[in-house]
């Protein structure tokens, strides 16, 4: 495997030492998108939430420091899994978090059991979007929130690593899928051309 594909890889699927870098960087590039999702959830200590895709648990450990909400978490690496469980030991210990292995297509939550959900850059991995959101929604509470910060698809484009193990979308598409499974959807940019945050509220059928 060249190193392109590797790290390319890596970022799907965080797997060992690599892995680690790999979340570690991710963690660094991703400081405007996390601010932004966290403004837009606009938590309280009410609030159930889903952290769909947390890596090694850096964002959910801000979160769970700053509000008194009660946090799940599904992660598709295992090796990730005990990272974020080690980052967020106390919490854990405390009840206030639960982090799991699992897939968003699959998700193994009650319908309405979420009021809030998140994810930051995974749906470019996702097996399949709609599948994917039409779960989400489903284990949304009726006006529940999911906050989906993305790159642009012409922004990932320009990265190497990107060129294969990425499904890219337009904002366009991302939009449209969301709005197809149910949710009315608000795209604010995060950084203009490059970074952007789909707020996404379960509409009531």
């Amino acid at each position: 495997m060249g190193i392109v594909a590797y790290i390319g890889g890596q970022f799907r699927k965080p797997t060992g030492l690599g892995g680690r870098l790999s979340a570690f960087v991710m963690n660094r590039m991703n400081q405007k998108q996390y601010r932004a999702a966290e403004a837009a959830l606009g938590l309280a200590g009410s609030d159930t939430v889903l952290d769909v895709g947390f890596g090694n648990g850096y964002l959910l450990r801000r979160l769970a420091e700053r509000y008194g909400s009660r946090f799940y978490g599904i992660e598709i690496s295992g090796d990730m899994l005990r990272a974020a469980s080690e980052r967020n030991s106390r919490a854990i210990a405390g009840g206030a978090m639960t982090l799991t292995l699992g897939d968003v297509v699959r998700l193994d939550f009650a319908d309405g059991f979420f009021d809030k959900i998140y994810t930051v850059n995974t749906v470019y991995f996702w097996s399949d979007l709609d599948a994917g959101l039409a779960e989400i929604y489903r284990v949304l509470k009726a006006g529940g929130l999911f906050v989906n910060a993305v790159y642009t698809k012409e922004f990932l484009d320009g990265l190497r690593y990107t060129k294969r193990g990425f499904a890219k979308y337009s904002l366009e598409e991302f939009a449209a899928a969301s709005e197809r499974n149910g949710f009315s959807v608000e795209v604010k940019p995060i950084t203009a051309g490059k970074a952007y945050c789909l707020i996404c509220r379960k509409r009531d059928n």
